[in-house]
C-alpha cells in the first residue's frame, strides 16, 4: 500500500534515515482492486431483548459478504450498540445487496418502534488510493485485510508522526482538507439521513490479545488497556474538542459463541489532520503511544499482542449514515444540528 517517493507534490513526513522503533507490516491487495465498501449496520439498545434475533438475521443476510465482523460497545448515552461491519470488495455487489428485497425487508422490520431500540447504517466506499493498513506482525486476520492478497514489510513508513498520511498513496498530491460539513439530507419523524463530507477520516484501530500469555498478557491488560480505554472514552464523550464526530470502543464477538479477546476503536474525524493532531499532541493519545513504546520494543518480533488499524479518507459522493430512533450522539448524527 506504500506510495512512491518520486513525483510527489507534497513531501513525506518521514524523517531522513528513519529507522522504526518496532517492526510493522501493511496489507497488499490485488492490483485490479480499486476500492472497498464498508457497511456498518447496527442497533442501539437499553435491553438485550431481541438482540440475538437481530444479530442472527443480520448474520444470515451478510453470508455472501467478503468480511463480516460483529462487535458491541457502550455509547456516550449509556446505551449499548451492537453492530456488524460488513466489507465488500465489489462496490456494485454491495449496492445491489443494500437495495435487495431481503435487506429492505430486514430494515423495514427492525425500523418498527415495537422493538424498543434504534437502528442505523453507515455506508462508505473508499478507493484504495485513499486508505492504508498497518499491522504489528505478519498475521493480518482483522478488518478487510482478511481478504488481502499478500503482505508488505517490515516497512519503513511507520512509528513517526505523519506515517499514517505517508502510507496513503493520494497523500502525495492531496492534503485531504475539509471544505464542507456533515449535512442532513433527509429528516422525517424519527428517521434522519446524514451525508458525509469529502475527506472525512475513518479509523478502525484494533487490539487482539488472544495469543498473549504470561507477562505479555499482564502488561496488556494491566498497563496498556486501561490507558487505551481512557483515550477511547475521551473521544467518545468529549471528541468534539478535537473534531472527532464519533468514537465507539468495541469488543468483537462471534454470533451465538460469545465475546473474543479483540477490541477496536471505530472513530470518525472531521479530517485526517484532526486525527493527526489528537494522535500527536493530546495527552490521552500520547499516553497510549508512550505506554506501548515502553513495552513493545523489548519483545521485537516476539510481541504476542497483535495491533492493527485501517484508515480511510472519504471521497465526495454517496457516503451516508441513516438513523432511526437513535439518540443525537449516534455516529454521524453527533456532527449535525437537528431541527
Amino acid at each position: 500500500m506504500a506510495n512512491n517517493t518520486t513525483n510527489r507534490k507534497l513531501p513525506l513526513k518521514m524523517p531522513p534515515d528513519w529507522e522504526p522503533p518496532v517492526p510493522a507490516w501493511s496489507s497488499v491487495f490485488a492490483e485490479n482492486q480499486q476500492d472497498v465498501s464498508m457497511c456498518i449496520i447496527g442497533c442501539q439498545h437499553k435491553s438485550d431483548a431481541y438482540i440475538s434475533e437481530f444479530v442472527g438475521a443480520l448474520n444470515g443476510l451478510a453470508k455472501n459478504a467478503d468480511v463480516c465482523d460483529f462487535a458491541t460497545c457502550e455509547d456516550k448515552d449509556g446505551l449499548s450498540q451492537t453492530i456488524a461491519i460488513i466489507y465488500w470488495m465489489d462496490a456494485q455487489a454491495c449496492a445491489d445487496w443494500l437495495h435487495s428485497d431481503v435487506v429492505t425487508l430486514f430494515w423495514e422490520l427492525y425500523s418498527d418502534d415495537k422493538w424498543g431500540f434504534g437502528i442505523f447504517r453507515e455506508v462508505f466506499n473508499v478507493p484504495f488510493e485513499r486508505l492504508e493498513t498497518l499491522f504489528s506482525g505478519p498475521v493480518h486476520n482483522h478488518g478487510f485485510s482478511q481478504i488481502r492478497k499478500d503482505i508488505e514489510g517490515p516497512i519503513q513508513r511507520h512509528g513517526y508522526w505523519g506515517g499514517m498520511r505517508d502510507r496513503i498513496p493520494l497523500s502525495a498530491e492531496n492534503p485531504f482538507e475539509a471544505h464542507q460539513t456533515l449535512e442532513v439530507i433527509e429528516q422525517q419523524g424519527n428517521r434522519v439521513v446524514v451525508r458525509a463530507h469529502e475527506n472525512l477520516c475513518i479509523i478502525r484501530s484494533g487490539q487482539d490479545w488472544s495469543h498473549t500469555t504470561g507477562t505479555q498478557r499482564e502488561e496488556y491488560l494491566n498497563q496498556i488497556e486501561p490507558v487505551l480505554k481512557a483515550g477511547m472514552n475521551f473521544l467518545r464523550d468529549e471528541g468534539d474538542e478535537v473534531n472527532c464526530y464519533s468514537c465507539r470502543y468495541m469488543t468483537q464477538f462471534l454470533p451465538f459463541k460469545g465475546k473474543q479477546e479483540c477490541t477496536f476503536g471505530l472513530a470518525f474525524f472531521r479530517t485526517m489532520s484532526d486525527l493527526e493532531a489528537w494522535s500527536e499532541s493530546h495527552p490521552t493519545h500520547v499516553a497510549i503511544f508512550n505506554t506501548f513504546l515502553e513495552i513493545a520494543p523489548k519483545y521485537g518480533p516476539d510481541l504476542q499482542l497483535q495491533l492493527w488499524h485501517e484508515v480511510s479518507v472519504l471521497p465526495a459522493g454517496s457516503q451516508y449514515g441513516e438513523y432511526i430512533n437513535c439518540t443525537e450522539g449516534t455516529g454521524l448524527l453527533a456532527g449535525v444540528k437537528l431541527s
